[in-house]
């Protein structure tokens, strides 16, 4: 606001004060909001990257194991196994949102498909392809915790970053702009009182002058 804009009264000032205090509030609590964002987002890439860690171990070993299916059975036989199964699965999420720091959080559940015979005979196949099946299903279930964490993370991020800008302005521009305000206008009233008061004064030993 440039000096000719400025409204040099009393409930200008007034009122500048109040927007400026309600201004310092809102900056302290988005602070507050900011620290518990930050807090949330540590605590959930935390927990995101472990279990990423997790994810990668786990196929490690299921590529492991599935090497040493391919020894006992044959490669042939395990693929068409898997070709039948892959037919059999139906795997559906469940989609949910709890509200945490004051953001709704996916919470993403995997729902377990019916249970069906294996399209395999236990007589002339190894255990391995047993332990296999099961771990898969497990790798699927880390999959699905990871990509939940994953979008939790990018919402936190993203309310993270509009709260930042927010406290930027606020503290870069907004308050600055009104302390300056507020500035310009005491500056003019002081000066108005220091004038009136001078013309008080000069009228009345203007009045004492007449009088004697």
């Amino acid at each position: 606001m440039s000096f000719q804009k400025v409204k040099p009264t009393k409930p200008e000032l007034t009122r500048l004060k109040k927007k400026r205090n309600f201004s310092q509030r809102g900056e302290s609590l988005l602070e507050i909001k900011r620290e518990q964002l930050h807090n949330l987002l540590q605590n959930t890439s935390s927990s995101f990257f472990r279990v990423r860690n997790q994810m990668r171990e786990t196929l490690l070993a299921n590529m492991e194991l599935l090497k040493e299916t391919y020894q006992f059975i044959g490669k042939e036989k395990v693929e068409r196994i898997s070709l039948y199964n892959l037919s059999k699965l139906d795997p559906k999420i469940e989609l949910t949102y709890i509200h945490r720091g004051g953001i709704d959080l996916p919470e993403i559940k995997l729902k377990e498909t019916h249970e069906y015979l294996p399209s395999y005979s236990f007589y002339d196949t190894a255990l391995h392809i047993d332990i296999l099946i099961k771990n898969l299903h497990e790798s699927l279930k880390i999959l699905v915790k990871l990509g939940e964490l994953d979008k939790r993370m990018y919402r936190i991020s993203e309310n993270y970053k509009k709260i930042n800008r927010r406290i930027d302005a606020l503290e870069d521009l907004v308050i600055p702009k009104l302390n300056n305000d507020i500035r310009v206008i005491e500056d003019i009233l002081s000066d108005g009182e220091r004038e009136e008061f001078i013309r008080l004064k000069k009228i009345k030993e203007f009045l004492e002058i007449e009088e004697s």
